[in-house]
């Protein structure tokens, strides 16, 4: 008989589900799988007694159709074990995700292996479980620490970096239109003297919200630097660019933010040319850039390419 064992742990740890595991028999001339024995364990994370679940079937994983589609790969693995005594079961897993009626995600870790000898054409399999959500949930925590800016919540440098160099190559194979936006907020060294970092860090912390709120879904958007911000911008021209940039450099100078008199940016936009490198066009918008400041700030700039745009 298998011996049964939990985890050992505090109180809260005998909560959460460890090791669960099922015993299984597999009989070619009775197809099916059926439990014969379970772990603890295995009780916790589906419920039920023991006596419950000797004789039926296992749950692999919670949704019934992909349950069945991995019976049916079971059992295709298993019959010619059945009449061959050289074939080799070497097992199969995976990972089931599903949410929870809260909305959360979890995540089932499964494997299925063949234990000891067969028996006459019974087989004997061991069905290990494992609740991995809070690795997960980690390890999706480590991503955003690794690729968000901490105080507004966009992409980080870092990771803004990736996108570019994703994004251009992309459109070197595809030749489908991209497009470069940088803004700098204009005098934003007075707000933080005048006011204070504090209040400072709350206008960066709005500019983020309404960037977010204003930007399409396949935007990019960045924290690249103090008071910089980088838009990437897929499937868009340099004049669509400009007209996204000249929205948003309104939206920036209507919204009440908790400083005196306005707060502006300027903006330098540019279009990713054919085989540009990415060096290439990161002088070119820094350019863009420096001209709309050079010309008086508040304004969006191409560098040229096309006749900046400036508030009347």
């Amino acid at each position: 008989m298998y011996q049964h064992y939990s985890q050992q742990g505090s109180e809260l740890d005998e909560e959460r589900p460890g090791h669960a595991v099922a015993i299984l028999r597999f009989k070619g001339s009775s197809p099916g799988v059926h439990i014969v024995d379970v772990n603890t364990d295995y009780q916790r994370l589906w419920g039920g007694s023991r006596e419950d679940w000797l004789g039926v079937a296992p749950i692999i994983v919670q949704q019934e159709a992909a349950n069945r589609q991995i019976f049916d790969q079971l059992h295709d693995a298993l019959n010619p074990l059945i009449n061959d005594a050289e074939s080799f079961f070497e097992g199969i897993g995976g990972l089931e995700v599903n949410r929870r009626h809260d909305g959360s995600r979890r995540y089932v870790e499964w494997r299925i292996t063949a234990m000891g000898v067969r028996h006459n054409d019974a087989i004997t399999l061991v069905l290990t479980q494992r609740d991995v959500t809070e690795q997960k949930e980690k390890e999706a925590q480590l991503k955003r620490l690794a690729t968000t800016d901490m105080l507004t919540g966009l992409v980080n440098r870092s990771q803004f970096d990736t996108v570019l160099k994703s994004e251009i190559n992309r459109q070197n194979r595809y030749a489908r239109p991209l497009s470069l936006i940088m803004l700098d907020i204009d005098y934003f060294k007075q707000i933080n003297d005048n006011y204070g970092h504090d209040v400072g860090d709350q206008v960066l912390v709005e500019l983020a919200d309404l960037l977010k709120r204003n930007l399409r879904k396949a935007d990019c958007c960045a924290r690249w630097g103090g008071e910089e911000f980088m838009l990437l911008a897929p499937e868009t021209s340099l004049e669509q660019a400009v007209r996204l940039a000249e929205k948003v450099r309104g939206a920036i100078k209507s919204t009440d933010f908790p400083v005196e008199g306005w707060v502006t940016a300027s903006f330098g936009v540019v279009e990713v040319l054919s085989n540009e490198s990415v060096k290439s066009v990161m002088k070119r918008v820094d350019n863009a850039l420096y001209l709309a400041k050079e010309e008086g700030r508040d304004q969006v700039s191409t560098g040229g390419l096309l006749s900046s745009a400036k508030q009347a």
